[in-house]
């Protein structure tokens, strides 16, 4: 499991800053909404610094660090614009290059990747990224071809074998799909991207019990991870545990205010949870409807006592509750015997 303790200032200080190192931090940055309150704080940081000291030599150092938290924030736009004006270098080629893959501009994204591992043709990591890259641009065939190539040296890669299940799976090849999901998980128990797939077919198959296990395994490794947290929100709607489901939304809301799909989905819970409310209202309210419908006469009262309860117009327990004791007392022939009678019936039924 990824650790939460994060010192940032000493991760973007170590030299050289390397591509493994900056996805560390990216994972680490998202197992605590603390870590990303932290990287927040440090955008306005170097912003201020870059604004007031232009032209130091430390200058374009903290530019390149801006474009890289920006990414890792999610800012892919902004990003984008700051790496840019960062002298090119397979560094920073590679942040560009992911820039674009999450903005769906796969062309430039494959560009840029091409460009990063020129100094390096066998270079892994990149390779896997230009296999996803072709995957999520809709070329499978061309990503698997990649990934089996690859598989030859690198098949003890989690990475690897979730980019293989990942394309299978878009493929509709579900079964192997499942067991490259699997080998991911052999390799490396916490592979999140991984647990989530695994998760995410277990719920589209209606398997609820591995669902909720890959979700929360999914989410105890990054706990800001949205779409396991609105998932499982979701499941637990299924389940009526609105309450549960609320929380997680709420949860998203804290870290991403602005997230629209979340807030919909709380929307959605509330209502849900209230309708529940409204339900189990109008159940009670029927049965205590049913139990007040009762017959006088379907209980085993004396003859003296049903008598007088005829001749007073009671008929049912409903109109029992109506009266009061000092009236039935006050009624001929109706005494504390009989009284004793009618109390303890209603003390059967509540």
């Amino acid at each position: 499991m990824v650790s939460s303790e994060l010192d940032l200032n000493e991760a973007l200080s170590t030299e050289p800053m390397s591509r493994e190192n900056i996805l560390s931090l990216k994972n680490q940055i998202y197992t605590s909404k603390a870590n990303y309150e932290e990287l927040e704080n440090k955008i306005k940081e170097l912003k201020s610094t870059i604004s007031t000291e232009k032209g130091t030599p430390e200058t374009k150092k903290n530019t390149l660090i801006l474009g890289i938290c920006l990414w890792i924030s999610g800012n892919q736009a902004e990003a984008f614009e700051v790496l840019a004006t960062v002298p090119s270098s397979k560094f920073t080629c590679y942040f560009l290059g992911k820039c674009h893959q999450e903005r769906e501009e796969y062309e430039k994204a494959l560009d840029y990747f091409e460009r990063a591992k020129q100094a390096n043709e066998e270079e892994f990591e990149i390779q896997i990224d230009i296999a996803e890259t072709q995957r999520l641009s809709g070329d499978y065939q061309g990503a698997l071809k990649l990934i089996q190539k690859l598989s030859k040296g690198h098949d003890s890669e989690a990475s690897l074998h979730y980019q293989w299940a990942h394309c299978l799976d878009n493929l509709g090849e579900y079964e192997e799909a499942l067991t490259h999901y699997n080998r991911a998980l052999e390799i490396n128990p916490d592979h999140t991207n991984s647990l989530f797939r695994l998760a995410y077919y277990y719920d589209l198959n209606g398997d609820d019990e591995n669902a909720f296990e890959y979700y929360k395994k999914c989410v105890e490794n990054a706990p800001l991870y949205t779409n396991a947290m609105l998932n499982l929100g979701l499941l637990y709607e299924d389940n009526d545990d609105y309450e549960k489901a609320i929380s997680y939304y709420y949860a998203v809301l804290q870290s991403y205010p602005n997230h629209e799909t979340a807030r919909l989905f709380l929307k959605d819970a509330i209502a849900g949870m209230n309708m529940l409310y409204d339900d189990d209202k109008v159940k009670k309210q029927d049965k205590e409807t049913e139990v007040l419908n009762i017959p006088i006469s379907d209980f085993e009262l004396s003859v003296r006592s049903k008598n007088c309860l005829e001749r007073m117009n009671i008929l049912t327990l409903l109109d029992l509750t109506k009266v009061t004791e000092f009236e039935l007392l006050s009624y001929k022939n109706f005494g504390e015997t009989s009284l004793t009678e009618i109390k303890n019936i209603l003390n059967q039924k509540g």
